[in-house]
């Protein structure tokens, strides 16, 4: 439960955009400000993260589920100003149904499994999301599609997300991982030769993350499922419940 490395590159990365400009306006003011709730966000992180992983350690869910709730709400609270600062805004997230509409409700060649979606909110965090499975008669090849709309952390989302402030090529004997543009968007893959499981993890309009994860399956297929999902659906409501 060590979660403090993206909430140390989300401050960052956050802040360096927040020392941007050319004189101290009141935006630029504001934003100093948020930076300093930012640092000291993440140092209460930092210290429920430890406590989180102490409890853990000695067997006692209950609290180490509480500071867990404790790290998000933190997390939650940081985001918020700094979207605010940043002039993000946040959003109600989109319904888990409207969400499952964009995913596939067939593939060729394989078994549909189990779809599911929910919305949750907690500590001023709203998530909503959707998935559907698909396997082989055989249960040899699976697939989970999948897509979030982080609503509340929308702005700050991309941000917060480590692999999209960096880039990432690198190649192993068992696989390889990288980072890309294509059509604007932000994409991550990665793949595990030996195991033959993909992923790829491609954000849309900003907002939302849509996620293939396939395990018996090429991954130049794996690459090609993901435009299964209607992603100028999603693309079409990347505006939807925004909040002033």
């Amino acid at each position: 439960m060590k979660l403090m490395p993206t909430a140390v590159l989300f401050a960052f990365v956050v802040c360096s955009a927040a020392l941007t400009g050319c004189g101290p306006s009141p935006e630029q003011v504001a934003r100093e400000e948020a930076m300093k709730k930012l640092e000291a966000a993440a140092k209460d992180m930092e210290a429920a993260g430890k406590r989180a992983e102490a409890a853990a350690n000695k067997g006692d869910v209950g609290a180490a589920m509480g500071e867990a709730m404790k790290v998000l709400g933190s997390l939650g609270g940081a985001a918020s100003g700094a979207a605010g600062a940043a002039g993000a805004g946040s959003y109600e997230p989109v319904d888990f149904r409207k969400l499952k509409e964009a995913l596939p409700q067939e593939l060729a060649g394989f078994e549909k499994g189990e779809s599911s979606g929910e919305k949750n909110n907690a500590f001023g965090i709203a998530v909503s999301e959707a998935k559907t499975s698909f396997r082989t008669a055989d249960g040899n090849k699976t697939v989970r599609f999948e897509v979030t709309d982080p609503g509340s952390l929308a702005g700050p989302f991309a941000l917060a997300n480590m692999w999209m402030n960096v880039e990432i090529d690198k190649e192993t004997n068992d696989g390889y991982e990288k980072t890309s543009t294509a059509n604007g968007r932000k994409i991550h893959e990665k793949w595990d030769k030996s195991s033959k499981h993909g992923v790829l993890n491609v954000v849309v309009g900003n907002r939302f993350m849509v996620e293939v994860n396939a395990n018996g399956v090429d991954m130049n297929d794996v690459k090609a499922l993901v435009n299964k999902i209607d992603l100028g659906k999603l693309e079409a409501m990347k505006a939807e419940g925004k909040k002033n």
